[in-house]
């Protein structure tokens, strides 16, 4: 039977368990930290962002880990983390680097983007911008609806920072938009042809000239700029906006393609009251319209057997009624355009007189 522990030998014990404890070292802080760092990556993405040197980080932490479980299973006097200390200290400055290097791609990244859907946003409004001017523009819509569609799902990838399935919508989006503006460039690629400026504006001066010569009244019609306005003694005493129909920006050739004619015109007929409010008729088809009628078909340009077409009036029901090749306006400004108005006063219908008007200008951005 063994003699009962003494209080000495008692006391002599706690004393050394208490050296024991006290000289035991313990696990490094920068342990833990570089766990916590481990997971700051994580949630950074970094092995999206830089799938390499997150390996290289983890096969080191593993290690270091590895190290640290070796040395608490030695005896406790035995333990020793001063190099592990020190290799988790290089790898605690290494993350650190490779995380501030993922939040500063991450921001450049954010940056990138956010530029490229606020141009995308730009040129979007540009279009809507433009196509208020006319309505020859079915594939200019659709291509702007699509481009919306795009920058919407863009937006949401922001948010979730998913940037390069963000950056494949706004990819998608820019195709719609340059599409959009092809389909405008092909409407209005005529308005920046010199040879049709310089008819258009030599029609609008000798229409002028002939209003100030003659003291007489001149209806001149701007297609682009959706403006009538009326000279009286070659000055202007009133311009009113004006609509068109689906083509109204083309030149009418044939029956039924909805285009607006240009040319020098004259009112043959008022009327005081039609389906349309009131209306004025013009005198087309001239001349010139017959001819270059002729010389359309014989290029094969005019469909089957359709006809040259006529009853082309400017008339109310307002600027936004369906037309299909009149001038409509608003029923106040048609009062007054009325008035003016006798049977045989000019009408002068052109596309356009300057390059500096807004929409050509930004056709012109377009064609850069």
């Amino acid at each position: 039977m063994k003699a009962p522990v003494s209080a000495t030998g008692a006391l002599l014990i706690g004393l050394i368990l208490c050296a024991f404890a006290c000289s035991t070292p313990p696990v490094p802080p920068e342990v833990q930290q570089a766990q916590g760092l481990d997971e700051d990556l994580r949630r950074t993405g970094v092995s999206f962002y830089a799938p390499q040197d997150y390996d290289r980080f983890q096969g080191r932490l593993k290690d270091g880990r590895d190290k640290v479980a070796a040395e608490k299973a030695k005896f406790g006097w035995f333990r020793e983390y001063t190099a592990i200390q020190d290799d988790f200290r290089a790898l605690m400055t290494d993350g650190r680097a490779l995380l501030q290097h993922i939040r500063s791609s991450k921001a450049s990244k954010a940056e990138t983007f956010q530029t490229r859907a606020r141009t995308l946003v730009d040129r979007v409004e540009r279009i809507k911008k433009m196509t208020g001017f006319f309505n020859e523009s079915g594939p200019v819509r659709m291509n702007l609806s699509r481009a919306e569609i795009k920058l919407a799902e863009a937006g949401l990838l922001l948010k979730k920072e998913e940037y390069e399935t963000g950056s494949r919508s706004l990819a998608e989006g820019e195709f719609h938009v340059r599409a959009a503006e092809q389909a405008i460039s092909g409407v209005l690629s005529r308005y920046l042809e010199s040879g049709e400026l310089a008819k258009w504006k030599r029609w609008a001066q000798e229409s002028i000239d002939e209003s100030r010569s003659s003291g007489s009244v001149v209806f001149l019609v701007s297609k682009l700029e959706r403006r009538l306005t009326i000279y009286k003694a070659g000055t202007a005493v009133g311009t009113f906006e004006i609509g068109l129909g689906r083509f109204g920006l083309s030149d009418k050739l044939y029956s039924g393609d909805e285009a607006t004619p240009e040319g020098k015109y004259k009112i043959v007929q008022k009327f005081p009251s039609s389906d349309f409010y009131k209306a004025l008729l013009i005198n087309y088809p001239n001349d010139e319209d017959r001819k270059a009628f002729v010389e359309a078909r014989a290029k094969g340009l005019i469909p089957g057997q359709a006809g040259i077409g006529g009853a082309i009036e400017i008339h109310g029901g307002g600027k936004d009624s369906l037309t299909k090749g009149c001038v409509g306006m608003e029923n106040k400004d048609m009062d007054l355009v009325y008035d003016y108005a006798r049977v045989g006063t000019r009408v002068t219908i052109i596309g356009a007189v300057s390059i500096e008007n807004t929409i050509l200008a930004e056709i012109v951005k377009f064609e850069k």
